[in-house]
């Protein structure tokens, strides 16, 4: 079979325009794969650049309402499928642990990894602020996690339920 010039230019244009989509993917990295990813982690520099409940229009992306509003170098992983979510930042002023609820009895560890947890997190007496997640401060970095154990009345106002 003899292909004419028309032919040619019309598989020469189709494959230019799917080398270009290709790149266009490439280049966008995360941003395209992300959102179907079900382990997730993202690391804002402070409470300021993070979304908040109020601003985000993602349903998982916003940070828990206990953590302060001079928070810095916050790391933050979740997991969309499954129990699991896990927050690190610094904060001069700390969380208000006052207005959170002691947990009773250890919880074992988090229910899901994240690099930036400590080897060595507390087991037992942790407080949970009201999300779910217990929360205890390790050599002067926060972290929040959720335990393998459930957390008895525990809810989770970082996965918005639009009603």
């Amino acid at each position: 079979m003899h292909r004419n010039s028309s032919d040619r230019s019309a598989f020469t244009a189709a494959a230019a325009a799917l080398g270009l989509a290709l790149i266009g993917v490439t280049l966008a990295g995360c941003s395209v794969i992300e959102p179907y990813m079900p382990e997730q982690q993202k690391h804002f520099d402070s409470a300021a650049d993070a979304p908040s409940k109020a601003n985000s229009e993602d349903l998982a992306w916003f940070m828990p309402s206990w953590v302060p509003e001079d928070a810095t170098d916050i790391d933050v992983r979740l997991d969309t499928s499954d129990p699991g979510y896990a927050i690190a930042f610094t904060s001069a002023s700390g969380v208000d642990t006052a207005s959170c609820t002691a947990v009773d009895g250890t919880k074992g560890g988090p229910a899901m990894a994240a690099d930036f947890l400590p080897e060595a997190l507390p087991t037992s007496g942790l407080v949970t602020c009201g999300d779910g997640r217990v929360t205890a401060e390790v050599d002067g970095r926060w972290y929040g996690w959720t335990t393998k154990e459930a957390i008895a009345g525990g809810g989770n106002d970082t996965l918005r339920r639009d009603s």
